[in-house]
């Protein structure tokens, strides 16, 4: 029997850079099971690969992190959903037996 995870979240770089800087503050003081948050985030390759082995995972579908880039400004909202839609693309087609991926829009109308 497959397992098809949805949503399973993911941080690109220019997201911790944009909208993800509030929580790439944060994570400097996590602690416990929370401490390698942003490293497990990032990870889109064989460490996530071997924990979805781990737990009988087949396949996930991708989805960045919240926020998303809704509240910042058209320009930098649709470089940043452009920039983690190919991180995210870029993982699939890596593995695409093991990752899916759901598109960030960037949600600004055009002009």
């Amino acid at each position: 029997m497959r397992t098809i995870t949805l949503e399973e979240h993911y941080a690109s770089p220019s997201y911790l850079d944009g909208p993800g800087k509030g929580l790439k503050e944060h994570a400097k003081d996590f602690t416990g099971p929370r401490a390698n948050l942003l490293e497990q985030l990032s990870d889109v390759g064989d460490r996530r690969i071997s924990e979805m082995d781990a737990a009988d995972i087949t396949m996930q579908v991708l989805s960045l992190n919240s926020p998303g880039v809704e509240q910042l400004e058209a320009a930098e909202a649709v470089s940043i959903a452009r920039s983690a839609n190919d991180f995210v693309a870029d993982a699939v087609r890596r593995n695409p037996t093991r990752f899916a991926g759901f598109c960030h829009d960037s949600n600004h109308s055009p002009g």
